[in-house]
C-alpha cells in the first residue's frame, strides 16, 4: 500500500475554528505566550454561527455584576429544562459580565436590550445587549488577532482528524486546497468548529458545520451530549433564503398564509386555542419549544408542506404596527436586502444551533487528555431551551477557558510526538480503504444526509423514522484516503465526518424518549420528569454506542 506524504506543523495550542469560541480561545492562549495556530477554513469571520451574515446583529447575555449574577444563574437554569451541568451554568452566568466587558473594552458596540424594549428568548426581563454592528466586531477581533504576533492564522487548512493515542492529544491531521496531508503537532487541542446546522437541507449558518468536531472526537472514545437538541428557528425560503425572522415582532400580530394564500393556523391548535394566543406565545422566543404554546405555529409549517400547500407559511406583517425603536435594528438589517419590516416572506424551520457537543467536565476538560473545545463544538451548559443570547456568551466565557486549560496543559506537557509511522497508521485505521464500486460520490453523500435528517430528524421524530434514517445514513459509503492529492480530496473527508456526525445525533435523538425543549418525539409527546440527566453518545470501532451521565461530570 502507497505511503502517505505528509507534510508537518507544529506549535504549543492548536485552535481549530475561527468562529466567536476559536478567537477568544487563541486570544487568550497567545497572551499566555503559547505559540498558537488558529486553523480556519475560511478568513476570519468568513464562516461559522458567529458570523452568519442573515441573521440581524446577534444578542450577548450578561449579569450586570456579582450581585446579579446568581439571579441570571437561576434564569438559565429554569429556562432550560434540566439536563446540563449546573456548574457550567453558573460559570456562564458568574463569568458573564467580564466577557462583555472585555468586548466592549475591544471596541465592539452594543444596544442595550431594554433600549428596545426587548426581553430575550425565554428570558424574564431585559437582560443583555444586541451587537449594533457585525462590521465592527470583525474589525475588533481582526484588530487583537493581528496584535498578537504568536498566532498562526491558517486559512484553506481543513481539520480531518485527531492524532491521538491512549486517550492523550497528540495534536491533528489538516487537508488544504490541493488534497495534501499536514500533521498539525501541538501540545494542546482546541476544538471549536462548530455545529452541524449543515447536515440539514434548512440551515441558519455560514459555511460547513458538517458535525466535524463531534465525528473527530467520538471516533476516538470521546464522549458527546445533549446532541438530540438542536435549535430550529423561522427561517426565510423567499424572498431571500435563510434570513432568520425576527420574532418579537409577532407581538404585532401578523397574518399567516399557507402556499395557496389559505389561512390555516386555526386546524392546527388544540381546542380552546385562540390563533392570537399562539402567535403571541412565539413573540417571546426564536427557536421552537415543545414547551411552548407557539411550537403549532412550526406544526402548520411543517404540516402544510406535507399536505402539498408550499413550504413554510408566509407571514405578512402590518406596516403601520412594525414600527419604532423595537425595530430600528431589524429594519436596518432588512434594507441591506431591498427589504423592510413589513416585507412579506415565506418560513420555515431552519437548523439554528445545537445545544449539546463535546462533554466538559467542570475543569473545562473533555474525556481526552489535551483535548479541550468550546462554542457548538461543546457540550453541557445547555439544556434542551437556550436563552437568546446565550449561546454568544458562551462562545466568550468557554473560549477564555479552554484557551486557559490548554495553556495550562501544555505548559506541564512533555515535547512528545507520535512518528509519521503511527500517525498514517491511526489513518488508516480511521478511514478504512474501501472497493471503488461500493463508494458514493461526495456530493451524494451530503445530499442524502441533508434529505434524512430533514425529513427524519427535524421536527415529529418518532422511533421508526429515526431508525429508518439511521439504516438510510449507514449505506453510504466513503473512502477518502483513495483520493489524495487533489481538489476533491476535503469533500471526501468532509462527507465522511458528516455520515459519523448523523449517525450521532440520530443515535442521541432515538435515546431520549420524550418531548423537551426543542427535543420533539411524537410518539413521546410529553416531558417525562425522570429523564433530567444528559444522554452520551460516542464510538468504539466504528460502533455508535450510548449512555446516561448518572452524576454531574
Amino acid at each position: 500500500m502507497e505511503k502517505f506524504s505528509i507534510k508537518h506543523m507544529k506549535c504549543d495550542v492548536l485552535v481549530v475554528g475561527g468562529g466567536g469560541g476559536g478567537i477568544r480561545a487563541a486570544l487568550v492562549a497567545a497572551d499566555a505566550g503559547m505559540n498558537v495556530i488558529l486553523a480556519s477554513e475560511t478568513k476570519i469571520s468568513g464562516s461559522g454561527s458567529t458570523f452568519y451574515p442573515f441573521s440581524h446583529e446577534w444578542g450577548m447575555l450578561y449579569a450586570t455584576d456579582q450581585q446579579d449574577a446568581q439571579q441570571f444563574q437561576n434564569e438559565i437554569l429554569t429556562a432550560s429544562g434540566e439536563c446540563l451541568n449546573k456548574a457550567l451554568a453558573d460559570k456562564l452566568a458568574r463569568d458573564s459580565t467580564r466577557a462583555y466587558e472585555q468586548l466592549v473594552r475591544e471596541g465592539v458596540p452594543f444596544v442595550p436590550m431594554r433600549d428596545v424594549g426587548i426581553t430575550g428568548c425565554f428570558g424574564r426581563q431585559p437582560r443583555g445587549a444586541f451587537l449594533d454592528d457585525m462590521r465592527e466586531l470583525t474589525q475588533a477581533w481582526e484588530r487583537e488577532l493581528g496584535k498578537r504576533k504568536n498566532i498562526r492564522i491558517e486559512t484553506g487548512q481543513t481539520i480531518v482528524s485527531l492524532v491521538s493515542d491512549r486517550m492523550r492529544c497528540y495534536g491533528a491531521v489538516a487537508v488544504d486546497r490541493d488534497g495534501n496531508l499536514t500533521s498539525i503537532r501541538a501540545a494542546a487541542v482546541v476544538l471549536a468548529c462548530g455545529g452541524g446546522e449543515g447536515l440539514y437541507e434548512y440551515g441558519a449558518a455560514y459555511g460547513k458545520l458538517y458535525g466535524s468536531a463531534y465525528a473527530m472526537a467520538a471516533r476516538y472514545g470521546v464522549r458527546l451530549v445533549n446532541l438530540e437538541f438542536i435549535q430550529f428557528v423561522h427561517g426565510s425560503v423567499s424572498p431571500k433564503k435563510g434570513i432568520n425572522y425576527y420574532p418579537f415582532s409577532y407581538r404585532e400580530i401578523p397574518a399567516f398564509y399557507n402556499g395557496k394564500g389559505e389561512t390555516c393556523l386555526k386546524q392546527y391548535l388544540p381546542a380552546g386555542m385562540s390563533e392570537e394566543e399562539c402567535i403571541l406565545a412565539h413573540a417571546a422566543h426564536g427557536p421552537f419549544s415543545t414547551d411552548s404554546k407557539g411550537k403549532y405555529l412550526e406544526y402548520a409549517m411543517v404540516g402544510e408542506y406535507r399536505k402539498g400547500n408550499g413550504l413554510g407559511l408566509t407571514v405578512v406583517p402590518d406596516a403601520d404596527r412594525v414600527k419604532g425603536n423595537r425595530y430600528r435594528l431589524w429594519e436596518r438589517f432588512l434594507n441591506r436586502f431591498g427589504m423592510n419590516a413589513a416585507t412579506p416572506m415565506t418560513l420555515y424551520p431552519f437548523a439554528q444551533g445545537f445545544n449539546g457537543g463535546i462533554l466538559l467536565h467542570e475543569d473545562i476538560h473533555t474525556d481526552m487528555e489535551g483535548l479541550f473545545a468550546c462554542g457548538e463544538s461543546a457540550g453541557g451548559c445547555h439544556g434542551p431551551n437556550r436563552m437568546g443570547g446565550l449561546c454568544v456568551l458562551a462562545t466568550q466565557v468557554f473560549g477564555e477557558a479552554a484557551g486557559k486549560a490548554a495553556v495550562s496543559y501544555a505548559e506541564k506537557r512533555p515535547d512528545e510526538q507520535l512518528s509519521d509511522a503511527a500517525v498514517e497508521e491511526r489513518l488508516r485505521m480511521e478511514f478504512a480503504d474501501g472497493a471503488a464500486e461500493t463508494e458514493t460520490a461526495p456530493e451524494n453523500v451530503m445530499r442524502c444526509i441533508r434529505s434524512t435528517m430533514q425529513q427524519y430528524a427535524c421536527l415529529h421524530r418518532n422511533e421508526e423514522g429515526l431508525a429508518r434514517a439511521l439504516e438510510e445514513i449507514e449505506k453510504l459509503k466513503i473512502y477518502p484516503l483513495s483520493h489524495l492529492c487533489n481538489g476533491r480530496t476535503t469533500m471526501y473527508f468532509d462527507a465522511y465526518n458528516a455520515i459519523d456526525a448523523a449517525r450521532l445525533i440520530l443515535t442521541s435523538m432515538r435515546q431520549r424518549k420524550e418531548s423537551r425543549g426543542c427535543h420533539d418525539r411524537s410518539d413521546y409527546p410529553m416531558r417525562d420528569e425522570k429523564q433530567t440527566k444528559m444522554n452520551w453518545v460516542t464510538m468504539d470501532n466504528g460502533l455508535v454506542l450510548g449512555g446516561t451521565l448518572e452524576t454531574e461530570p
